[in-house]
């Protein structure tokens, strides 16, 4: 039975700002987690050995576990179709997604996966030594030799990773208004984020990531001349 017009508008936009409430807390508690000042207590609190062995590994548990539950919070909500995609060009919509999930994925790679889990950290934790910290943000890491290391997706955008999370967001075949509403809110943060990120890879690298961000789009690949 179809819902009547009133009824949809009203469900929708309840809906909406229980989204925009909800995003705005996880948005918060990640980027302040991620933050140097938070870092930096952390330090202080339990020394520096302890701070590079655990952090990393627990706040992606815990980024992990919150998506987790934000995931079965938000497919419970009441919702309305704004539009859907039918095959065949539905499997475009798929593919894009897929292609996104890969720029995302290779970023990663890049930057190292077992050093972007924490895991890395924490098995030197294990093993009595003293690990080192975190690759910074999630721009390409500093090879030996003082440069960026801009192999791969690094090459063609600064952010992939954030590129990546909003391709896939931005490619449902079928859409709504709660699924819109998170799109909106993923663009501003993968932007806003991706600014903050470029602050605190220049106050790590310094120099040689100005040179870096002279010749590489922000977030668009640029198409060739």
């Amino acid at each position: 039975m179809r819902a009547q017009p009133g009824r949809r508008s009203r469900v929708g936009g309840g809906s909406v700002g229980r989204v925009l409430g909800v995003c705005t807390v996880l948005a918060t508690i990640h980027s302040l987690l991620a933050s140097q000042p938070a870092k930096d207590l952390v330090r202080r609190v339990v020394g520096p050995r302890y701070r590079n062995g655990l952090y990393r590994f627990a706040y992606n548990a815990k980024s992990v576990l919150l998506l987790m539950w934000a995931t079965w919070w938000f497919l419970r909500l009441p919702d309305r179709e704004i539009y859907r995609v039918r095959v065949p060009w539905s499997w475009l919509f798929r593919a894009g997604q897929l292609a996104s999930l890969g720029v995302l994925l290779s970023a990663v790679r890049v930057i190292g996966v077992l050093d972007f889990a924490g895991i890395s950290q924490l098995r030197s934790l294990l093993a009595g030594l003293d690990p080192d910290p975190e690759p910074e943000a999630q721009g390409p890491p500093l090879g030996a030799d003082g440069q960026l290391v801009t192999a791969q997706p690094f090459r063609l955008t600064r952010h992939p990773s954030n590129l990546g999370a909003l391709g896939v967001f931005l490619l449902f075949p079928r859409m709504t208004v709660n699924r819109l509403t998170l799109v909106v809110l993923v663009a501003l943060y993968v932007v806003l984020g991706s600014l903050h990120e470029e602050r605190r890879l220049r106050g790590a690298y310094g120099e040689p990531f100005v040179r870096y961000r002279q010749g590489v789009p922000f977030l668009v690949p640029l198409l060739p001349r």
